[in-house]
């Protein structure tokens, strides 16, 4: 029989959440199974954990799901039964140990051939310099390992600073590249007699763990919105733009496997989410991101187009001040459609300010309806129409994610949207 350990994520987000302190506290020896989930939305291949008391608790661990994958087949059986045998209350996570006969063999669960064929002929953007810089660091850091012996206290600092940093920067690639390196450094890492090390690389693994909150509606999940919307991704692409054909590039997006182009219109943060877990290459995903930035440009544009006419056509019959005012990517019937609908609501006034909402409940409005129009900066879009500061609604947004009277309220505004 052969001992294996995984670890439990995610632990502060499901049945144990609201007592999490107690539950870590008695976890240690307490019996665990893990089961395959293969109707989670984001990722088939995700593994639950139950507690000894049926709690769905949390998840394996994105960097141990191949290892459960060999010992579930190992096993023969539907799940896998053992214990807990050590708790992290810092990371907020369990270590889940089992004996199985045999570790058996397991298909790339994350296959890329369907990834990889696929077809883009559009624009590229540039690098950020977060993907510039980590394009530096991997190799450097083997390096520096390499030469180990060799270290003085000086480059052991410099070192352990580079890992810190990298340990910081490289969460924002999503990327299967990233994913695989990192599970990589952390094993050579733990191989070491360098006990900062091991401090560094248990960071580094339970990092990897605590991505999936940031992901759906966290730093994660900002950065790369910005990628798409900022002043400097428009500026790299709209030189160009004109070599290119936007319908063309819509219809490839659309053709992108997992129908991811679809997620993406409907829930930006289960797009991001949903990325990570397929573990879509570097070069796929750029190409994969630089055509959807292209599209929303380009339809942005036309849709400024369409309105700077409709608002000469307005001003002409002595439009009122309040359609003057409303920024231009809100200047469409679709917009007045689910604007005259939050007034019947009672959430919205007859010029669009929010009706007796709550700061958190604005940035729900804000991004249901920019998810519903297609709208890239949100935040912007909405800061400038109720004269509030992008950066504040989006801190509101971050909060009511963790709010559970947000869900309810989330359900109210689906019911009036529809």
């Amino acid at each position: 029989m052969e001992k294996q350990e995984l670890h439990i994520v995610a632990l502060p987000y499901y049945e144990v959440g609201a007592c999490l302190d107690e539950f870590m506290s008695e976890a240690i020896g307490r019996a665990m199974t893990l089961k395959p989930e293969p109707t989670n939305p984001v990722d088939a291949n995700a593994i639950r954990a139950y507690d000894w008391q049926g709690r769905h608790i949390g998840y394996v661990a994105s960097c141990n799901l191949e290892l459960a994958w060999q010992l579930l087949r190992g096993s023969g059986r539907p799940s896998l039964r053992g214990s807990a045998v050590a708790v992290n209350k810092e990371h907020k996570c369990v270590t889940f140990c089992c004996e199985v006969e045999t570790v058996g063999e397991v298909e790339d669960i994350y296959p890329q051939g369907p990834f990889t064929e696929w077809i883009y002929t559009g624009p590229l953007l540039k690098p950020t310099q977060v993907m510039t810089t980590l394009e530096y660091m991997p190799e450097e850091l083997w390096a520096r390992l390499d030469e180990r012996h060799e270290w003085d206290d000086c480059k052991r600092e410099d070192f352990l600073a580079l890992l810190e940093r990298f340990c910081t920067l490289s969460q924002y690639d999503i990327s299967g590249d990233m994913e695989d390196y990192r599970r990589r450094l952390y094993l050579r890492l733990m191989e070491t007699d360098d006990e900062a090390l091991h401090g560094l690389a248990d960071e580094l693994r339970m990092s990897i763990g605590r991505m999936g909150r940031s992901l759906k509606g966290g730093d994660i999940l900002n950065y790369w919105l910005d990628v798409l919307s900022s002043p400097r991704t428009v500026s790299a692409l709209l030189p160009i733009s004109k070599n290119y054909d936007v319908e063309e590039v819509r219809s490839q997006l659309e053709n992108f496997p997992e129908e991811l182009y679809d997620i993406w219109l409907h829930d930006r943060g289960q797009f991001i989410q949903k990325v990570r877990y397929l573990h879509i290459q570097s070069e796929v995903l750029w190409r994969l991101v630089s055509g959807i930035a292209f599209v929303e440009i380009m339809t942005r544009r036309e849709e400024e187009r369409l309105a700077d006419e409709l608002q000469e056509e307005s001003e002409g019959r002595g439009a009122s001040a309040h359609h003057r005012m409303v920024p231009r990517a809100l200047k469409s019937q679709r917009a007045e459609e689910l604007m005259d609908c939050l007034m019947d609501a009672c959430m919205l006034d007859e010029d669009w300010q929010p009706k007796g909402l709550s700061g958190t409940q604005r940035a729900l409005v804000a991004r249901t309806l920019g998810t519903k129009l297609g709208i890239s900066d949100v935040w912007q879009v909405f800061g400038r129409l109720w004269n509030m500061k992008p950066e504040t609604l989006r801190s509101l947004f971050n909060k009511a994610l963790d709010q559970k009277k947000s869900l309810a309220f989330q359900g109210r505004l689906a019911e009036f949207l529809n």
